[in-house]
């Protein structure tokens, strides 16, 4: 073989493996094989139906499933991306959730949305991907400082594209609603009514919830921040009584010797301490942001704030009615200088379907009701649903009463 016919060869051979190189490279960056459908039902449709309806209910997980099959059978369905995309922003909403999280989860929820309406079929699909937006920014509220630009830039061209749709106007209400912009919020959710589709229970409910926030009218910036928090948590309320209050004056002020009829509920009496041990107020506290105002409320022994037997407070639970009943019933003693409220009830047959009159929480319940610090959950059945949680606008409407309650006493 001469000198021409190896080099010849040679270069046939990196041909080659170039060639195999080449061919491997690029089936590396071929899309994953569509799914086949298993059935006239499985299709992209009815599965971003599902996920739809999930996502309404807040079952984000279930939503994220629905689309994902969506998308198995069709890459390129613009619904079922812009609902996975906003589906993914809301199961990492929580805050809780490392900034970090959020970040990387909006990227991604952005580059979905462009997929999205670049995918779009028609102009009902670009602005169902505009709305979702809307969701994605509304659940992250990043970029910070610049959320609400972005939701009310996707809010008018969703409204350009379909004017008669009342999926934007909601959302939209919605975060003119975190941005303490009532009046705007209060003319969107009508606009949700007047269109006579979707979200008309939604908005009515929002209308309420925004009616009992003014009604609050919450003397503190913490309290006007809280007002739109659907269920707040202990040390929320911990922080919100002393802000709006001022229960250090309040306690110190107070000599009432302290009330023996107040048991910890039993799902916390879990742990007998050595009385010889010394364990801090609340081990699960330390750097929590609100930390100082737990401290104070512990320190002042407020019943239904305290924490359990094991030193635990659990500031990021949430607190429930029954303990918010508790809680209010020991700030009208102290108001009243009245001891006898914590026993009025005892033995007295409950008015309640859901509350026993044995239970530790009856006679706060009772007292509550009965001087209008709180309200039973369903007026048809007097039902008082004392597990459920509390919202942050129902806590300023009791905080409203009390102080009502308060300088009547003061006078």
């Amino acid at each position: 073989m001469n000198y021409v016919t190896k080099i010849k060869c040679h270069l046939s051979s990196i041909l080659v493996i170039l060639a195999v190189f080449l061919t491997a490279s690029c089936a590396s960056q071929q899309p994953a094989q569509e799914r086949t459908r298993s059935g006239s039902m499985d299709n992209p449709q009815y599965h971003v139906q599902r996920g739809d309806e999930a996502l309404l209910s807040k079952g984000y997980e279930a939503a994220r499933s629905a689309y994902q099959k969506a998308l198995d059978l069709d890459p390129d369905f613009s619904q079922a991306l812009s609902g996975l995309a906003a589906a993914s922003a809301y199961e990492v909403s929580k805050p809780e959730s490392p900034l970090k999280n959020k970040q990387g989860v909006l990227k991604d929820a952005e580059n979905k949305i462009k997929k999205a309406l670049k995918t779009a079929k028609n102009d009902k699909d670009k602005a169902r991907a505009h709305s979702f937006a809307i969701q994605v920014y509304l659940a992250l509220q990043l970029p910070e400082g610049k959320w609400y630009e972005e939701v009310t830039d996707h809010f008018e061209d969703a409204i350009d594209l379909t004017p008669d749709d009342p999926e934007p106007f909601f959302y939209m209400g919605i975060a003119e609603s975190r941005q303490l912009n009532y009046p705007q919020a209060n003319k969107m959710f009508h606009r949700v009514l007047s269109l006579d589709g979707k979200y008309r229970q939604e908005a009515n409910l929002e209308l309420e919830r925004i009616q009992k926030v003014q009604l609050a009218a919450p003397g503190s910036k913490f309290g006007a921040e809280i007002a739109n928090v659907e269920k707040i948590t202990r040390a929320d309320v911990a922080a919100l009584f002393i802000a709006e209050l001022r229960l250090d004056r309040l306690y110190k002020q107070s000599q009432q010797p302290a009330d023996s009829s107040y048991q910890t509920p039993k799902s916390q009496q879990k742990m007998n301490l050595d009385p010889l041990q010394k364990y801090p107020e609340a081990v699960d506290i330390a750097g929590h942001p609100l930390e100082d105002s737990i401290k104070e409320v512990i320190k002042l022994g407020v019943k239904g704030l305290s924490p359990d037997p094991a030193h635990k407070f659990h500031p990021g639970k949430e607190i429930s009615r029954a303990e918010f009943a508790q809680l209010n019933q020991d700030l009208l003693i102290k108001i009243t200088k009245d001891s006898t409220l914590a026993t009025k009830y005892v033995d007295v047959s409950s008015p309640f379907p859901d509350v026993n009159a044995n239970v530790w929480y009856y006679n706060a319940v009772r007292i509550v009701v009965e001087r209008g610090l709180m309200q039973v959950k369903n007026k048809v059945t007097n039902s008082f649903q004392p597990m459920e949680s509390v919202s942050g606008a129902e806590a300023l409407i009791t905080i409203r009463t009390i102080k009502e309650i308060l300088n009547s006493y003061l006078k």
